[in-house]
C-alpha cells in the first residue's frame, strides 16, 4: 500500500491536475483495505447455535410423511415457515441462520429433494453464469479458487452442471439439518393458512384433495417465492400435439440422439432451452442440414466471452446506458462492444431479452443453423404439420423428433403489481430481483435487511425492483430497468447498519472483491483513474429518472415507490 501511495503522488507531480482524483483513490484505497483486513474472505461455518432454539429432534432426514415419527397430525412451530427450495429459498435460509442465531426454520417442497426447477432441468443444463456466485453464502460452488484456496474466483468458464448443483445443495441441505434448528419436508406441499387457528397446513404432494393426512405449523412469518420458473419437463405440451408424433421436452434429447433413431429434428424455442439444445445437438454429430429451427421471436443473447473481463464490462455499461439515446441504441451499443448478439444482424434487432449467455463459439455454431422458421408461435401440431400463427412447417413423422423447448410464461416473474411489497405483517415473498439477474443474491439481500431493521416499511425501502405488469415484460427495457434497480438497492443497502460489510462478504454476489484477483485496486483505478466510472452511477440515475431515453415513457415502477416514501 506504501508503495502503492508513493507511485500516486509521484504520477501527481507528472500530472498536477490528477492531484484531487488521485488522492481520493489512494484514501479510498486505504480505508477499504484497512477495513477488509477485520472481515473474512467468506466463511464456511454455519453460527454456533444451543439447546434453546434447536428443533424438535427426529431420528432420520424427513421426506414427505414416511419417517415422520409420528409428527403427521401435530402441529410443529417455528420462525419462518420457507416454501420452496429452489435457489431463493435455500440462499433466504442460509442467511437467516447466520444473521439470526437463534431463528428456527422449516422448509418444505413439493420435490424430493432441494434444488427447485434443477430438479427437473435437462441432463446437459449448466449455470449460465459463473458458478462462485450462485448458491448460498456458507458453503461455495466454484471450482476455480485463489492460490491460497481462500475463496472462489470468477471465471465464466466454471459453470456448475445440473448434478453438481443437485449435490451442492444436498450439501446444504445437510449443513441446514446439523445446526438442529431448520427441519426440512420434501414430496410436500403448502395448502394454506386456518386463520381461526394460526395454523398452515402442509400435505403429501401426491394427497387428492380431501385427503385426511397432514402436517401443521404455526409460525412467526410465511416466506413463499413469487415466480413462473418452468422448465419443459415440468408440464404438459403448452399445444395440443397429435400422439402419432414423437414429441419430448428437451431433457430427452441426448437418449434420443444416443438411439440413433430419428433423421431430423425440429427445436421448438430460441431461448437459453432452445439454444442449448441446437448446440448440443450439433456437439454430437447431428448435421445442420437435419435440423430445423422454429423461432417464434428473436433474442438478444449476452455474450459470455465479454464478461470474464467483469469490471472491464463496466465501461460498456456506462457508454450503453448513459451514452445513447434510446434502449434501442444501448442495445446496438452492447453488440458493438461484444457484450449482446443476435441470431440474424441483418433483421431489426430483437424486441426480446431473457438473459440467456452464450459464447461467441456457441453463437456461430446456432447461426449455422440454415433452416430457422420465423412465423409465429406454434399453435398445434398435427400428424405430419406445425401449425404457427403465422403459416405451417411439414415433416415427416415417423422419422423427426420434435424437441419442446417453448416457455411457458412470457416472464418468469408474473403480476410484479405497482404495489407489490416483499415484506407484509407475518409474510415475506420472494422473487422479485433486486439484484442484476441473480436470485441467489436477491434472496440473500432480503433475508439481511429481515435480521437488520425492525420494521416492514424501512425493509421495503430498501428493496428496489421492476415493478408493473408492462416493465416486467423480458425485454431490453426490462434489463436496463433492472440496472437501475439494483443500483438503487445497494445505495440503501449501504445505509443500513452492517449493511456494506455483508455486501462485499457475500459471495452471492458477483461484483464481491472476493471473487476478482486484485479485484479493489483495479476497481477503484476504473472509478476514479482517468476513465472516471465512479459518476456512472449519478450519470445512469439522471438518464432513468429525467426519462432519457426516447423509447421509454416511465420509470420502471420507480415512480411508485418514490410516491410512497413522500407519503411517509
Amino acid at each position: 500500500l506504501t508503495i502503492i501511495l508513493v507511485n500516486t503522488l509521484y504520477l501527481c507531480c507528472l500530472d498536477p491536475s490528477a492531484f484531487s482524483t488521485m488522492v481520493r483513490s489512494a484514501i479510498l484505497l486505504y480505508i477499504v483495505a484497512a477495513w477488509t483486513l477485520f472481515i473474512p474472505i467468506h466463511s464456511t461455518k454455519l453460527p454456533r447455535f444451543t439447546s434453546q432454539n434447536t428443533m424438535p429432534s427426529r431420528k432420520t432426514s424427513v421426506d414427505g410423511f414416511d419417517s415422520l415419527d409420528g409428527t403427521a397430525g401435530e402441529i410443529l412451530q417455528c420462525d419462518y415457515l420457507v416454501v420452496g427450495a429452489g435457489t431463493a429459498g435455500m440462499s433466504f435460509v442460509d442467511t437467516i441462520l447466520t444473521e439470526n442465531p437463534s431463528a428456527t426454520v422449516i422448509l418444505v417442497d413439493r420435490n424430493n429433494e432441494p434444488g427447485g426447477h434443477w430438479v427437473h432441468a435437462y441432463p446437459f443444463c449448466k449455470l449460465h453464469q459463473p458458478s462462485c456466485y450462485y448458491g448460498v453464502n456458507s458453503l461455495p460452488l466454484g471450482k476455480i479458487l485463489h492460490k491460497k484456496g481462500r475463496s472462489e474466483l470468477y471465471d465464466v468458464r466454471d459453470r456448475a452442471t445440473k448434478s453438481e448443483i443437485l449435490e451442492y445443495y444436498q450439501a446444504v441441505r445437510e449443513r441446514f439439518d446439523a445446526t438442529g434448528r431448520v427441519r426440512c419436508f420434501f414430496g410436500v406441499q403448502y395448502e394454506g393458512l386456518d386463520e381461526e387457528r394460526g395454523v398452515h397446513t402442509i400435505v403429501p404432494a401426491w394427497q387428492r384433495p380431501g385427503g385426511d393426512e397432514s402436517l401443521g405449523v404455526r409460525c412467526g412469518k410465511l416466506v413463499t417465492v413469487a415466480n413462473a420458473i418452468t422448465v419443459p419437463s415440468m408440464r404438459e405440451p403448452l399445444v395440443h400435439v397429435d400422439e402419432s408424433v414423437h414429441f419430448v421436452p428437451v431433457n430427452e434429447v441426448p437418449s434420443s440422439v444416443e438411439s440413433g433413431k430419428y433423421k431430423n429434428y425440429v427445436v421448438m424455442g430460441n431461448g437459453k432451452t432452445g439454444a442449448d439444445a441446437i448446440v448440443y445437438l450439433l456437439e454430437h454429430g447431428i448435421p445442420q442440414s437435419r435440423i430445423t429451427w422454429v423461432i417464434s421471436r428473436d433474442v438478444w443473447y449476452m455474450l459470455r466471452d465479454a464478461l470474464q473481463d467483469f469490471i472491464g464490462t463496466f465501461e460498456m455499461f456506462d457508454r450503453g446506458m448513459c451514452r445513447t439515446n434510446s434502449v434501442e441504441e444501448c442495445f446496438l451499443s452492447f453488440e458493438t462492444d461484444g457484450l449482446m448478439g443476435r441470431l440474424d444482424p441483418s433483421l431489426p434487432p430483437p424486441r426480446i431479452f431473457k438473459s440467456p449467455v452464450v459464447s461467441r463459439e456457441e453463437l456461430d455454431r446456432m447461426r449455422s443453423v440454415e433452416t430457422v422458421v420465423r412465423e409465429g408461435r406454434v399453435t398445434s401440431v398435427q400428424k405430419g404439420t406445425v401449425v404457427l400463427d403465422r403459416g405451417s412447417l411439414d415433416f415427416s413423422t415417423g422419422d423427426t423428433l420434435l424437441v419442446d423447448c417453448m416457455m411457458e410464461h412470457e416472464s418468469a416473474f408474473v403480476d410484479i403489481s405497482d404495489d407489490f411489497t416483499i415484506f407484509e405483517p407475518g409474510r415475506i415473498t420472494l422473487g422479485p430481483l433486486t439484484s442484476y439477474y441473480n436470485p441467489s443474491g436477491s434472496a440473500a439481500r432480503v433475508a439481511f435487511l429481515e435480521c437488520a431493521l425492525d420494521d416492514d416499511d424501512s425493509k421495503n425501502g430498501c428493496c428496489y425492483f421492476v415493478r408493473g405488469k408492462q416493465c416486467s415484460r423480458p425485454t431490453p427495457e426490462y434489463m436496463v430497468g433492472m440496472t437501475y434497480m439494483e443500483a438503487k438497492s445497494i445505495e440503501a443497502l449501504m445505509k443500513v447498519e452492517g449493511g456494506g460489510k455483508f455486501y462485499l462478504n457475500s459471495r452471492t454476489f458477483s461484483e464481491s472483491p472476493q471473487h476478482h484477483t486484485f479485484g479493489m485496486i483495479r476497481l477503484l483505478w476504473s472509478m476514479y483513474g482517468p476513465k472516471k466510472l465512479a459518476g456512472f452511477s449519478e450519470r445512469f440515475f439522471r438518464k432513468i429518472e429525467s426519462k432519457g431515453y426516447s423509447d421509454v415513457d416511465h420509470c420502471w415502477g420507480i415512480e411508485t415507490l418514490i410516491s410512497q416514501e413522500v407519503e411517509t
